[in-house]
């Protein structure tokens, strides 16, 4: 019997998704029809779905072929086209498209377990397979809707696809999406230009730039609207936007706010002391990057914890002192800060020059880049 490699990660995935959804519809007064829907997705999830694709694609010594999948996919398919048919009645209008996006995310990360599994399969013969279970399901076409989740879904599997880490950054997988001809191309489009404003790859610009291309070449396209929504909500990121007056508690348990920096250029990390890569970057990146600003007074290295508790916060910087300003948000990814910018993961390292204005959401860890660029901010 084969390991079940990413399958636990791909299904909890599935599994989270349904949770965040319930969560969302709990925050914006969803009807309990809408309840009651995604809670039954979720119980076929854990009861059946799980199962049924274990036995499938994992109780087998080889990868079944792509035919084979794509055919018990469609089976599942049915069965959730189904289920929304006989419950899409009873939901209200903006809940419909909802409910059926998230049906289709589902659908796609089947895809993503599917190219997870086949890794005998080279990357060209994967990208074909992708191309054909979006055809042979009907989601090239089916698809009106591009939630986030979807758009992200979509990404990842074609990342899968290439062999490439999601949330690498890279140059491979935009370059083939515009290469792309085709029913797919204005669907995989879409995805990357939403893909890239969820995880802030680009800056603000190089979206609006990025959508008006896509404007010109689909002026029509039914996915223009979440495009400009999407856009809508990075707003506050732009380059010189004026930052919020985020306030923190440093180690000596008084307020900090962000404005009491004003007049300096910020360098903010964002960690926590249960993050392996930033433990890692502090000790061989951190101590360096610090001694070779310590003699610019208008640069403030600022470091600010999401630790859900003040405990682990302190005693590691009890143990590992470092230079700079220490404070403390909180609350894990629910910290405002971390809605604010958008953070999907940390490390993540901002760059706020004088008066708060933002230079960048999405700056270079320490190192060479990032000390050029501070340097440039202060005319050093």
């Amino acid at each position: 019997m084969k390991s079940i490699l990413n399958f636990p990660k791909l299904i909890l995935s599935l599994l989270t998704g349904l949770c965040v959804s319930l969560s969302v519809s709990a925050q914006q007064s969803f009807s309990d029809n809408f309840v009651e829907y995604m809670a039954g997705l979720e119980s076929y999830v854990q009861n059946e779905l799980y199962g049924q694709v274990s036995e499938f694609l994992y109780d087998v010594e080889e990868t079944p072929n792509g035919e084979d999948f794509i055919s018990f996919v469609l089976n599942i398919k049915q069965g959730l086209d189904q289920y929304h048919q006989d419950r899409v009645g009873s939901l209200e209008e903006d809940e419909r498209a909802l409910a059926k996006a998230y049906t289709q995310t589902m659908l796609v990360q089947l895809a993503e377990l599917y190219l997870d599994r086949a890794q005998e399969l080279e990357v060209k013969e994967k990208q074909i397979f992708l191309h054909q279970y979006l055809a042979n399901t009907g989601l090239n076409k089916e698809i009106e809707q591009l939630s986030d989740d979807l758009a992200r879904s979509l990404m990842m599997a074609l990342h899968s696809a290439m062999k490439i880490p999601f949330g690498m950054p890279n140059s491979d997988v935009p370059n083939y999406v515009r290469t792309i001809r085709g029913e797919d191309r204005e669907l995989f489009l879409a995805s990357l230009i939403i893909n890239d404003m969820l995880m802030l790859t680009g800056t603000y610009e190089e979206s609006e730039e990025a959508i008006m291309a896509f404007k010109s070449e689909f002026s029509s396209s039914q996915f223009n609207s979440v495009l400009d929504e999407s856009l809508v909500s990075l707003e506050k990121l732009k380059t010189g936007a004026l930052v919020e007056n985020f306030s923190f508690i440093n180690l000596q348990g008084d307020k900090v706010n962000l404005a009491d920096f004003k007049d300096k250029v910020i360098y903010l990390d964002l960690w926590a002391s249960w993050c392996g890569p930033c433990i890692q970057t502090f000790r061989t990146k951190t101590p360096d990057f610090e001694m070779q600003l310590r003699d610019h007074e208008d640069i403030v290295l600022m470091y600010v914890s999401i630790d859900e508790t003040e405990e682990p916060w302190k005693k590691y910087l009890d143990k590992n002192p470092m230079r700079g300003v220490h404070v403390y948000a909180g609350q894990g990814f629910d910290a405002e800060i971390m809605k604010y910018f958008k953070v999907w993961g940390i490390p993540r390292y901002l760059i706020i020059g004088k008066d708060n204005k933002l230079v960048t959401p999405n700056a270079p860890r320490p190192g060479d880049e990032a000390i050029s660029k501070l340097l440039e901010l202060v005319g050093s």
